[in-house]
């Protein structure tokens, strides 16, 4: 669950390590990685549809009754 939170912070830690600590870096630094996360998080498998993958269900109705087009006064015919 922190996972995250942990990466950021090696990120930062690392950063301030190798380029020396200020406060524009850490800033630079935590944008890089809001960043990355972002275009990481966008392109993971359930935003964009593949060739072959079904479609989705927007509504699904069930109609009480015991005739066949018993739905018509659910529907106003």
């Amino acid at each position: 669950m922190y996972l995250p939170l942990f990466l950021v912070a090696a990120a930062v830690v690392g950063a301030c390590m190798v380029f020396g600590y200020s406060q524009a870096l850490v800033g630079l630094t935590l944008m890089a990685v809001g960043v990355l996360g972002l275009i990481m998080f966008l392109s993971t498998r359930g935003m964009v549809k593949r060739p072959g993958e079904s479609g989705t269900v927007i509504e699904e109705r069930h109609y009480m009754g015991i005739g066949e087009r018993d739905d018509r006064r659910y529907r106003g015919l």
